[in-house]
């Protein structure tokens, strides 16, 4: 856009001096139109994103008919000329083949007013995906080259966009986890100067200024069926959501439109983060597969916990194939380390190139059955980074060590009660309903584990 002002401006400056002048500019020209060259070169491969083509012409000339000028068949929305130039901005997603065309009679000679008679086109091509970040791809490499030497500490943040837990630790123990989790749980009711306001970035940006590790979920709310407020819960209650994921697999509908609106709504409060340069630890769609397993897919309590795994798992895995087209190679998100949560079931999951951990949420385990779920992902998942991305009451971190559980991170459920409001008595308590003292100074004892004061700089 800013661009575009400045052509604009040029061009008014000109045509300005043009009247005071006697003669008309070298750059009128004269004669038949013809094409001089086009940016980016016809077949040149662009990354995903906005696109700024530009005709250069041989001389003056201007827009006669504009739905003439179309990418894909479709008219260019943002199409304006600027003497011998026309410039179109345009938005293109990856791995596709796009053609813009300049079809007969669009454009016209600015001196003789006569219409082109030729065609012009330019094929744009784009990358298959986003290149990763410099700083998400070290934070990435770390945690590979960790696994079964170190495994990183982590909280997550009470209810959605703060540092209360990770301070809390530190109030009781005197470290930082070396991650901060936060949730955009409250996308809904985000508003610049709010109560909440997922638009100001300080506790995700002040967390890495500190060399912390930024992770992120989403609590995806959709209006009740009452439309009284949102939920994530499924089902045909008042208060539950009849929401249904299998709309991704219809563009027209009002479902899919909504669901990539939301999508888009995240991404942009993610794009100032991106901008720093810190990397994040993405995890959408949590828990999705609920209670459902192979064994007992879809059948009374065998359901999903959430809206988004209700239509099981074919629905859910395209849902995520599309939010990480939409991120990454349409809003050019590189910075995400895409964290998916696993069941028992490969159907839901959305194939190797989306994911690069995964991860399962633990509550109430006894060890026995936290290493029966490793050694499933292990098999599930031989390649794949392995992650606990929410618990509450397991077993110490040093006894599933020596068990063999080589976790990249961990991460404990938030207490409300605990750490809402750090002024209140409460907070000063060791008690914790997911994570307390005594289990976090165990392991923090373990020379293995990496809090905040021990990890690099992923952003130099």
């Amino acid at each position: 856009m800013m661009s575009r002002l400045i052509w604009q401006a040029a061009a008014m400056l000109l045509a300005i001096s043009t009247v005071s002048c006697e003669k008309e500019p070298e750059t009128s020209g004269s004669g038949p139109l013809k094409l001089v060259s086009v940016q980016p070169e016809s077949g040149e491969t662009v990354s995903p994103g906005a696109v700024e083509v530009t005709f250069e012409f041989n001389q003056p000339i201007d827009i006669i008919n504009p739905q003439k000028i179309t990418l894909d068949g479709t008219p260019v929305e943002n199409v304006y000329v600027v003497l011998k130039y026309l410039k179109a901005d345009i938005h293109v997603e990856g791995s596709r083949n796009y053609t813009l065309k300049v079809d007969k009679g669009a454009i016209a000679c600015h001196a003789s007013k006569e219409k082109n008679v030729t065609a012009y086109t330019t094929e744009i091509q784009t990358a298959s995906r986003a290149t990763r970040s410099p700083e998400a791809e070290r934070l990435l490499k770390y945690m590979r080259d960790n696994v079964g030497v170190k495994m990183l500490s982590g909280v997550s943040a009470c209810i959605n966009w703060n540092q209360n837990e990770a301070l809390w630790v530190q109030k009781h123990t005197g470290k930082y986890p070396a991650i901060n989790g936060f949730d955009f749980i409250h996308h809904v009711y985000s508003s610049p100067g709010g109560w909440i306001d997922y638009d100001n970035i300080t506790p995700a940006k002040s967390w890495a200024d500190n060399n912390g590790v930024v992770a992120a979920m989403w609590h995806w709310g959709m209006k009740t069926n009452d439309g009284s407020t949102f939920t994530c819960t499924p089902g045909g209650a008042p208060g539950e959501t009849s929401f249904s994921p299998s709309d991704i697999f219809y563009p027209e509908s009002e479902g899919y439109k909504q669901m990539i609106h939301d999508i888009d709504e995240v991404a942009e409060w993610m794009k100032p983060i991106a901008e720093l340069r810190i990397p994040i630890l993405w995890r959408p769609l949590h828990e999705a597969q609920g209670n459902w397993n192979e064994q007992f897919g879809g059948t009374s309590w065998y359901k999903a916990w959430f809206w988004w795994g209700i239509d099981g798992p074919e629905a859910c895995a395209e849902l995520w194939r599309v939010m990480y087209k939409r991120m990454v190679e349409y809003h050019g998100l590189d910075n995400l380390i895409w964290v998916y949560n696993t069941g028992d079931s490969m159907k839901w999951f959305p194939g190797d190139e989306y994911v690069d951990i995964v991860a399962y949420d633990f509550y109430n385990q006894s060890m026995d059955g936290m290493k029966r779920i490793y050694d499933m992902m292990k098999r599930m998942f031989p390649t794949k980074l392995l992650a606990v991305s929410e618990f509450g009451n397991m077993p110490k971190i040093s006894e599933q060590w020596k068990e063999g559980m080589h976790w990249c991170y961990f991460m404990p459920w938030w207490d409300n009660a605990r750490t809402q409001d750090m002024n209140n008595e409460a907070f000063q308590s060791r008690d914790h309903n997911n994570a307390n003292i005594d289990w976090w100074e165990d392991a923090l004892k373990c020379d293995f584990i990496i809090t905040r004061d021990k990890l690099p700089s992923f952003r130099n």
